[in-house]
């Protein structure tokens, strides 16, 4: 008997030559099935990315009552989203594929997924579908460039009339840079990120009014957003937008002059800390 098994459990062990040989054909065998349309739970579907294979992954197998998540963690893999499958019983790649093909054809050829890794045991066969979560160490430009697209996001956003909860926001005229105002954005990002909190009081207890006229900037109006783990200025931009107090902020017509900040905390789970500043001057 075939023996099928889906849970979050997992130990991390070393693969003899031979076992290891038949785990890369089954992950092979997996994305060779992703790289053509193919029949799942009676649906058609199109052609899928194949799957990056990480030795990492392959020498995750499953076993009872060890998590999923602890293993890749102490393997050094920081998954966004992961899950495995499991068979027992067959003696060759081709019948475990089989296997796993017929009752996780879902899960096998899911698009959520980036990296893969496969590990057999004796007859028992595992496959660890991954996503790494995203590196802004990798993925952002550097901080004054990142900025300066929080800048143009912003002004592009501007330019249309919104919903930002219960309240109609017409489109705002464009903002100015302001340096004063930019320095008072990039030192708070950097101070959260440095040690590492995420709020709008920093922790001497001064806030966006005492941050910026301690840069300088005299205002009549001034006003803040934050945010925390974006990978990009859109997706930060977008955020702000997607929480009305937030967008209320950054299409309110009152402010006429702006500067953004990022900063990364470089630690395990490396993220961005985002930083808007509006201002209007007296």
């Amino acid at each position: 008997m075939n023996r099928l098994i889906l849970f979050a459990s997992a130990w991390v062990a070393h693969l003899p030559a031979a076992q290891a040989g038949d785990a890369e054909q089954l992950a092979a065998m997996v994305n060779a099935w992703r790289a053509a349309p193919a029949t799942c739970q009676g649906k058609l579907r199109p052609a899928v990315p194949l799957l990056t294979p990480r030795p990492v992954l392959s020498r995750i197998a499953l076993r009872p009552g060890i998590i999923l998540l602890a293993a890749l963690d102490s393997a050094g893999y920081d998954p966004e989203v992961a899950d495995a499958v499991n068979v027992e019983g067959p003696g060759d790649a081709r019948s475990a594929f089989d296997i796993l093909r017929e009752s996780y054809c879902a899960t096998l050829g899911s698009t959520r997924y980036r990296d893969i890794g496969a590990h057999r045991s004796g007859n028992e066969w595992t496959i660890v579908l991954a996503a790494p979560t995203p590196n802004p160490v990798a993925l952002l430009p550097g901080n004054a460039a990142a900025a300066q697209q929080v800048f143009q996001a912003t002004n592009a956003a501007r330019a249309e009339a919104r919903q930002c909860g219960d309240s109609w926001m017409e489109a705002a005229p464009p903002l100015a840079w302001n340096r004063q105002l930019a320095d008072a954005a990039q030192a708070h990002s950097e101070d959260m990120a440095l040690q590492g909190y995420f709020a709008h009081k920093n922790k001497q207890g001064n806030e966006v009014p005492q941050r910026a006229e301690a840069h300088g900037y005299r205002w009549r109006h001034v006003g803040e957003n934050i945010s925390r783990g974006q990978t990009s200025a859109q997706e930060a931009v977008t955020g702000w937008l997607n929480s009305p107090g937030h967008c209320r902020n950054l299409m309110n017509p009152k402010f006429t002059e702006f500067g953004a900040g990022v900063s990364i905390r470089h630690s395990k789970r490396p993220a961005a800390y985002w930083t808007q500043v509006f201002g209007a001057p007296r």
